[in-house]
């Protein structure tokens, strides 16, 4: 199984990855650890309102809205 370069695209076909087993391959290329999410600048009521707003969707999602 070809590995992969980081910064580089690496193809996989769909017949390889069922070739080599779905656990094999996703242990070769997912991430070990969680992957760092950058700091976007946002400020702490920016992030604060951004939390609002997503929980809100979330209860409107949940009631259908």
């Amino acid at each position: 199984m070809p590995a992969l370069r980081w910064g580089q695209l690496t193809y996989y076909s769909p017949a390889d990855i069922k070739r080599w087993g779905v656990q094999r391959f996703l242990d070769a290329v997912a991430p070990a650890a969680p992957l760092p999410i950058p700091d976007l600048g946002f400020t702490a009521e920016e992030n604060e309102r951004m939390d609002e707003l997503l929980q809100q969707e979330r209860q409107d999602a949940a009631r259908g809205l």
